[in-house]
């Protein structure tokens, strides 16, 4: 911490700050004879997090910003000019949450904390003004705690979209490289068979093969890898024999093309004819198959941004007829990297639930919340146990019901008196910001809905009901 002048605070270096305005002038001389001037430089740290907080400050000149070591998103100006920091009266605060240091040289008037308590008695007006003010910090900190809540949640979800994302991407640009090679693999043995002339039926035959590698495409099942090996040597064998490249019977065999079909063949078209018209039937069975995975690929891609759209409600009102099932379903879809890993996901969709007027991307927040801290009382499940995440949708008289339980280790009891709170957090430090079940719950009552936990050792069992006829949000409620 900055060494203090120990200089005496002068009375018009106070009277400049909104502060002391009307103030009695005896009650601003007896503050100023408690305080001392203290000269930060720029970059120097005031206070340290997890350090005793233990004076009142007023920043005469410079500025001060907060962040929050264990949270690179927890930043903040705690304050310029004429605007009071550290502990005021009736503060709580016993500790720093987070560092706090001056971006600019900044001069500070000091109180100790012991001083409060006579402050308020002598200077009324100023102690009314420190409490507004303490106000208006915790609803800062507090809206700073939830944003960074919402951007940690989202930077978990966005690393599991982005391993989604790429595992398609990655398919795509391979078979797009492949698929360049096959073409011209293809081309070559076109050209080859350029003007060659074969008897007509056998021209028939060599349309109909062509044709069969199409269908085989579309034809869903497939071999089993005895059957396929066994193919594969009897081809081998009989290609080999012919004079014809035996490295093809591989994908010849992919392709349901036997030694039956080219028994045929063999007898009426040269030998070296023939292994070019093995080569195209090959590149023509290798380019359906990447085309056709390039399309999975796209397909995936595709849905996964449907999905992170449907999740966002991009495009939509904040405030609409909402599908909670629907919201659900893209939620767990967010999810998908970490819950293939081990996960059962059971769904208990009603299928039947009216739409409701809320706001869907508030909602999918809740069901976010509650989804993650399920799959993260799981994971130290041992090995070889299951891991089941259960998701149960019904219809009551005059609400929605949605649960979401886990049979993870339970929620302890005292634990489960204290789950909402703000800032209650049993993660360890940079895990968790204690916000998260205090946001699905502040959201649930904006919807005139309610939260309740049912958790024993090895069964835990969020229920969330929504009312059917809420009343109806308007557009700028804050639902945050």
């Amino acid at each position: 911490m900055p060494e203090d002048t120990h200089t005496p605070v002068a009375i018009e270096e106070l009277l400049q700050s909104p502060l002391f305005e009307g103030e009695n002038p005896e009650a601003v001389e007896w503050i100023a004879n408690h305080m001392h001037l203290r000269e930060v430089e720029a970059g120097g740290v005031v206070w340290l997090q997890g350090q005793p907080v233990t004076e009142f400050q007023l920043i005469l000149e410079g500025e001060l910003h907060f962040r929050k070591d264990d949270d690179p998103f927890a930043h903040l100006i705690v304050g310029t000019a004429g605007q009071p920091t550290g502990v005021l009266p009736f503060s709580r605060m016993k500790n720093a949450t987070g560092r706090v240091w001056a971006v600019v040289p900044t001069r500070l008037a000091v109180m100790d904390a012991g001083h409060l308590r006579e402050l308020v008695y002598r200077a009324p007006i100023v102690a009314q003004r420190l409490v507004a003010q303490m106000t208006d910090r915790t609803r800062e900190i507090t809206r700073m705690e939830e944003g960074s809540n919402r951007l940690l949640a989202l930077g978990k979800l966005a690393a599991g979209l982005a391993h989604e994302l790429n595992n398609p991407a990655s398919a795509a640009v391979r078979s797009s490289a492949l698929l360049r090679e096959v073409l011209n693999d293809r081309r070559k043995a076109a050209v080859a068979l350029h003007g060659v002339v074969v008897p007509e039926s056998v021209r028939g035959q060599m349309t109909g093969m062509i044709q069969s590698v199409a269908d085989c495409l579309s034809t869903p099942g497939g071999m089993d890898a005895l059957e396929k090996a066994d193919l594969e040597s009897e081809l081998t064998d009989w290609l080999d024999s012919e004079g014809l490249p035996g490295s093809l019977a591989s994908e010849l065999v992919e392709a349901r093309v036997t030694v039956a079909d080219l028994r045929p063949l063999a007898a009426d078209i040269p030998a070296d004819i023939l292994a070019q018209f093995l080569r195209l039937i090959v590149a023509d069975h290798q380019t359906l198959c990447l085309t056709r995975e390039l399309e999975e690929a796209s397909r995936r891609i595709s849905d996964l941004v449907q999905a992170v759209k449907l999740y966002s409600y991009m495009d939509q009102s904040p405030v609409a007829e909402v599908d909670v099932e629907q919201g659900i379903d893209v939620t767990l879809r967010m999810f998908q990297h970490q819950l293939k890993h081990g996960f059962q996901v059971v769904r208990q969709f009603a299928g039947n639930l009216p739409k409701m007027h809320a706001n869907g991307s508030a909602l999918n927040q809740i069901w976010t919340n509650l989804i993650d801290n399920a799959i993260d009382s799981m994971e130290g499940k041992p090995a070889g146990e299951p891991k089941v995440l259960t998701v149960r949708t019904c219809i009551e008289p005059d609400d929605i019901l949605v649960e979401i339980g886990d049979n993870g280790p339970g929620i302890p009891q005292e634990v489960q008196r204290r789950m909402f709170e703000p800032f209650f957090t049993t993660k360890g430090v940079g895990e968790g910001t204690g916000l998260g079940l205090d946001i699905v719950r502040r959201i649930i009552r904006s919807h005139q809905g309610s939260i309740w936990v049912d958790s024993v050792p090895g069964r835990t069992v969020f229920q969330v009901r929504l009312p059917l006829k809420a009343g109806r949000l308007a557009p700028g409620d804050d639902q945050h």
